[in-house]
């Protein structure tokens, strides 16, 4: 019986700790889509900051082009969408951008690339595509 305690305690430990998978519910339509139209091309500002993305929920339509301009406001992060093939690192001082179109609607989720402090692994937030 107290083997089968702990191994309940040591399985629910490693579950709670691995962060993999956060258990997040996502409901697309909670979320408006978010930039603004320029020339057909949907432009969208992204910050990264220890230890967040500010938005953390980017959404978008379906088949639109897409331009994220990224500065970070401390230290170097990454931006990586690993579904999407997506990763680019984010500098002091300088604007990252990447295009893309957001051609197959989903919900990505999205996490700095760069190791960036002890906070790194929840630098997370998510890619809506409506």
């Amino acid at each position: 019986m107290k083997r089968i305690l702990w191994v309940i305690l040591i399985t629910f430990i490693f579950i709670s700790c691995s962060g993999e998978n956060d258990g997040k519910k996502i409901n697309p339509s909670d979320h408006k889509v978010i930039g603004e139209i320029i020339d057909g091309v949907r432009f969208i500002e992204v910050e990264a900051y220890s230890f967040a993305f500010e938005p953390d929920y980017i959404v978008v339509n379906s088949g639109e082009k897409v331009k994220l301009n990224f500065t970070t406001r401390d230290v170097e992060h990454g931006f990586m969408i690993e579904e999407m093939n997506i990763n680019v690192s984010i500098n002091p001082a300088e604007i990252s951008t990447i295009e893309f179109t957001s051609e197959k609607s989903g919900i990505y989720k999205f996490r700095c690339s760069v190791p960036c402090g002890s906070g790194h692994k929840k630098m997370t937030g998510y890619l809506i595509v409506k």
